[in-house]
């Protein structure tokens, strides 16, 4: 589930590529995030940036959010539930991941994972949970970065571009 602000329109256009979102956050909470923060920053009608949201989610492949499934991360079945939505093995699957819950999840479901951690988060330990790469943020990360050396038959992910832990 690519699913990263930077790379959603490369990733939207691109045949062969599914995105999507799988959040815990309820569908209210979706609603709350736009009520509190940016309809407050824009100062637009919240119904019109509700349909704005919605708009952008539906270009997404599969999107699912906390009420779409009975238990919630660490475990793996909103992931399960998107790669089966979307017609991918999981093994075929990159998720993109911002704290341990989420790579639990993640690789629980059998997915290589990218974490991108927050200020909150930065100190955990991702490499010991299994993280495939961890990167500050997706600035030096797009597709070709991601699944060409996957294509190519390597493992590894973003080689040269995720930090190194010691």
């Amino acid at each position: 589930m690519l699913s990263c602000r930077s790379q959603r329109p490369q990733a939207i256009k691109t045949p062969g590529i599914a995105v999507g979102i799988c959040s815990a956050a309820t569908k209210a909470g979706f609603e709350q995030v736009v009520n509190s923060v940016v309809g407050a920053q824009v100062g637009m009608r919240v119904d019109y940036i509700m349909l704005m949201l919605w708009q952008r989610l539906s270009q997404l492949d599969v999107v699912i959010a906390g009420d779409d499934v009975p238990r919630k991360k660490p475990d793996p079945i909103i992931y399960q539930l998107a790669s089966e939505k979307i017609g991918v093995p999981p093994e075929r699957c990159i998720v993109v991941e911002d704290s341990l819950v989420g790579l639990r999840a993640a690789k629980g479901a059998g997915m290589k994972c990218i974490i991108t951690y927050t200020e909150s988060t930065k100190d955990q330990d991702f490499y010991g949970e299994g993280a495939d790469a961890v990167v500050a943020d997706l600035s030096r990360v797009n597709l070709d970065t991601i699944f060409t050396p996957l294509m190519q038959g390597q493992d590894s992910l973003l080689e040269g571009i995720k930090e190194v832990r010691k």
